[in-house]
Order: structure tokens, then sequence, then C-alpha cells
């Protein structure tokens, strides 16, 4: 049924996430990784995560689950050593749940509202890889030969220390940031259209970037105690392993270890946005790749130039294409390209139509075009931004009225391009081929 935002919502996806996460919750708990308030937490958080965002979100939060839960039962002796540092033991509860699934969470919800965006994904994707980075930095860190050295002053600090950083621990947490990395770029969502290197890059670096970011807090905000019976620094408090009461020694009183890894988290999920930001600017084409003189006219009988589009062509009616026609080809053209996008969309450029390998004879594209790659008459239809084939009408977010542009590319290039092509691949594809274009624009608000 339709929602507040005017999107599909499906309630059997999240009755199905909800028992997905369950499942693994309470194997999670049998297998003494997760307590009790930790599993509530964890279904909770699935549910979101799962119901809304499906698979690709699924598998964000799970290399992230398993891969961490595994290294911790793995290298549980090497660490009991070093766990009088710590502020919990290896079982997570809700707070810590919250802390590094938290944000990602809020981002599933963000995505709801904003189906549109790759950048709420993207950024669940660098808050997931800096929460694995920093899980595998502690895990695998403690089998460092060298002692850890503290990240603001360089001294070295005992094993364990808060701030404190190895060579090993550091490869650990590229390591962690680039296996949620892969997830992300060779298992995206349907919406989202970027580089995949763009992405292994940019998810990695922000996910070991933000454990940096938690190691910093670490050494210098994070509330640190000291225990007067074994005169050694812990995170524990009220109460060290010894059960003897601990003492602030430095550090906000507030923040604890789940308040920084949610910091840490946070930050590499701002730094993803910046960099999806850079990459949807980089995926537009350039204008200077046109060669023509702009001769050619694109119009269409369902509205004027810059006017209202009729409710027909949108999400809020037929959803059909409207009748499309043009006028003063080049005489070299060979092929027509077609692309309909919303430049005003929360998360950048959203593509709503692709169409290309248009004959030189054609002059127009008739009303309500099938959804299907082949058109009749010739032409392909590839892949919008809503993961489907063919048109896909305006759909903005209520508010202020969204420009849709119809832009019409004359190529100098045979019709002979590959079924199931995205914008951005059509875009690399006829660079330097354009001989001439012609936009048509319209407009649409709920």
């Amino acid at each position: 049924m339709p929602n507040a935002f005017g999107e599909t919502f499906s309630w059997l996806q999240l009755l199905l996430g909800f028992g997905l996460a369950a499942l693994i919750s309470l194997a999670a708990y049998a297998a003494r990784s997760l307590n009790r308030s930790g599993a509530a937490a964890a279904t909770l958080l699935g549910t979101a995560v799962f119901g809304l965002g499906g698979l690709p979100w699924a598998g964000l939060l799970l290399g992230f689950f398993i891969s961490s839960s595994l290294l911790s039962r793995l290298f549980r002796r090497r660490k009991a050593a070093v766990d009088e540092k710590f502020s919990k033991g290896n079982q997570r509860d809700a707070a810590q749940v919250a802390a590094n699934g938290g944000i990602a969470g809020l981002l599933a919800l963000l995505q709801a509202v904003l189906p549109e965006s790759p950048l709420p994904w993207l950024a669940a994707a660098a808050a997931l890889a800096a929460a694995n980075a920093d899980t595998w930095a502690t895990e695998l860190g403690v089998l460092s030969p060298v002692a850890p050295r503290r990240i603001t002053s360089g001294k070295p600090v005992e094993m364990g220390t808060s701030g404190g950083i190895t060579p090993l621990g550091t490869l650990a947490a590229l390591a962690g940031g680039l296996f949620i990395a892969a997830i992300a770029a060779f298992f995206p969502p349907s919406n989202v259209h970027l580089p995949l290197a763009g992405v292994l890059l940019g998810v990695t670096l922000a996910g070991l970037l933000g454990s940096l970011v938690d190691s910093l807090l670490g050494a210098t905000v994070q509330a640190i105690y000291f225990c007067p019976r074994c005169g050694k620094e812990t995170e524990r408090h009220p109460l060290h392993t010894c059960a003897t009461p601990t003492r602030r020694l430095r550090g906000l009183g507030w923040l604890d270890n789940d308040g920084v890894n949610l910091f840490c988290t946070l930050s590499a999920g701002a730094l993803a946005v910046l960099a999806g930001s850079a990459l949807i600017s980089a995926a537009n084409l350039p204008a200077a790749s046109v060669s023509g003189g702009g001769a050619m006219k694109l119009t269409t009988s369902a509205f004027q130039d810059g006017e209202s589009i009729p409710a027909k062509y949108t999400c809020n009616g037929e959803d059909r294409s409207p009748a499309l026609a043009w006028s003063g080809i080049p005489p070299a053209t060979r092929s027509f390209a077609l692309l309909m996008h919303d430049p005003d969309a929360p998360g950048g450029d959203f593509i709503h139509w692709v169409v290309y390998n248009l004959p030189a004879r054609s002059d127009s594209l008739p009303q309500g075009a099938p959804a299907r790659q082949s058109l009749a008459g010739g032409g392909t239809q590839g892949r919008n931004d809503f993961g489907a084939t063919g048109y896909g009408g305006p759909c903005p977010p209520p508010g202020n009225p969204h420009r849709y542009v119809f832009t019409l590319y004359a190529l100098d290039s045979p019709p002979d391009l590959p079924p199931g092509l995205t914008a951005a691949r059509l875009r690399a594809a006829i660079q330097g081929h354009i001989l001439d274009q012609a936009t048509l624009s319209g407009l649409f608000q709920r």
C-alpha cells in the first residue's frame, strides 16, 4: 500500500525482515555472542535494515555481525589477557548493538523517505565498515608482536589501552573496512549506480578513518578509569574485574566506549556522503562533449517546455511515458539516445528513463513505451534509477516542484550498444560521439 511518501511499502518484506533478524539474534544469543538485551536490540535493528532495505542492506549488516563475532570467538583466549582493559566482555548488549549498527538502522529509515537517493545506503555501508574495521583492529591487534603506541603522542602503552594502535591493528582495520566495502560494491541495491571502484575505495577509506577517529577519541576524551588495587587503567566502571571500585582518571564522564563507537560510525557515514556526492557529480556528462550547433529541437504534445507535467505521466497517475518528437537532425546522425533525469532529487541526479540505439530514420517516440528492453521500430531501453527497465515517471518527495529534463542526443555512432545500460554507462559510451543535443523540461510536485 502507498505510504506517506508515496512509495510502495511491503509489509511482507518487513515481516520477513523481522523473522530473519529474530532467527539470527536467537542464534547469536545461543552462541553467547549477544546477551538478552543485545538480542532484542539486534532484532529491532535487523527488522529495520532487512525489512526496509532488503538483501543488499542485509548483506552489509550480516557481513559485519558474522565476521566480527567469529573473530571474537577465535581469539577469545588471546584477548582474555587484556579483558580487564575493556568496559564489557564478548557478549554484546543493547548499547553495543546500537553503537555499532544504530546509524545504519537510522539510514535505512531515511532511505525509505528518500528512495531515489543512493547516499543513505552508501553512508550505511561506510558506518558498518567503520564498525567492522574497529572490531577487527581490536580483535586482531592483540596478536601484535610489538607494543601499541598512543595515537596522539606515539608513546608506548600497554596492550588493550584505549587510543593505542599497532601496525597489525591498522592493517586489520583496513581489511575490515575493505570486507564491508566489497559487499557494498559487488551487491548494491537497485537504486545505486555508482562506479564500483569508487564505492570500493570510498567505503574502505571511510571505514579505516572511522576506526582512527575511534582511537583518537579513546586517547583524548573517552572516560578512562583507574583501579587502585591492580594499579591499571581500565574502561570498566564502577567496578574493575577484581571487584574494586574504579575512579575516573581522565576524559569525559559521559563518554564511554559505546559513545566512542557511535562517533566512529557517524564520522564514517558523513565522510561517505561527501565522497558519494562527488561520485554523483563526476558521473554527469560534460557539456563540452557536444560538437553540434544546437539546431535540433525536442517537443511533446503532453505539455509545453518548462510547464507542469500532467499527472497521468507520473507515479500519481498512469506512469506512462509522454509522446516525443524531434526535428533539425544533423545529416551525419547514425543513431539517437535519450535520457530523462531529475536534477533536483535529494541525493543528486536521478535517472528516470534511458533509451538508446534509436535508428537515424526515427523522429519520434509514441506515448506509453512498454517496460521492455526492445522497442517496436528500433531502440533499446536501459535501467533507470528505480532499478527497472523503461520509463519511471516523476515521483518526488512532498515539497517544492522538481524539474524533469528530457535530453535527446544525436550520435555519429551506429545503434549497436549492448542491452541493460545504465545512464552512467550510456554517457561513457557516447562520450565524443554527440553531434547535437536537445532538451525539454517539465515540472512536477506532490
